[in-house]
């Protein structure tokens, strides 16, 4: 994976500039048919969970590939609608504006409980779209903007 050149950003920088991610999975979607469409996608920082138009949930690619990875969930699972990951795996979101700044956005990420840390960044821009933000996109562009900052 390469990343994007943040040499651009400045403190007012707002998620809206940053790489986003549409995959949005109905909660009834069978876990095997989500496991292959992320081994597809190897960009894919995970997926948004929707019941109808609400997003319910997030799931970060690698937490769910190591869930995916533990003893019986190669076999409990992938029969199953993805719904019951987000239950058994409390997939919380953070849910921010596009106009949220990254260095806002940043602070946000690193303030959840440490198991969701780095778990992607759910982004609603103005026409109502939900999209992803890799949680380590938003970490290195609050770097080059702080980086940019200590060398003025």
């Amino acid at each position: 994976m390469s990343y994007p050149d943040f040499s651009h950003l400045t403190p007012a920088a707002s998620l809206d500039v940053l790489p986003a991610y549409d995959y949005k999975v109905p909660a009834a979607t069978l876990t095997r048919d989500v496991m292959e469409h992320i081994k597809n996608e190897p960009d894919l920082p995970g997926m948004i969970i929707v019941d109808g138009e609400v997003a319910i949930g997030t799931l970060g690619r690698q937490r769910f590939e190591s869930h995916m990875q533990q003893v019986y969930s190669s076999e409990i699972y992938p029969k199953r609608p993805i719904q019951i990951l987000v239950e058994v795996m409390k997939a919380e979101k953070l849910q921010l504006t596009s106009s949220t700044r990254i260095v806002d956005a940043a602070l946000a990420a690193l303030q959840r409980p440490r198991s969701l840390v780095f778990e992607p960044v759910v982004v609603e821009f103005p026409d109502g779209q939900l999209r992803l933000v890799d949680c380590l996109i938003v970490l290195l562009a609050q770097v080059t903007i702080l980086e940019k900052f200590l060398q003025q």
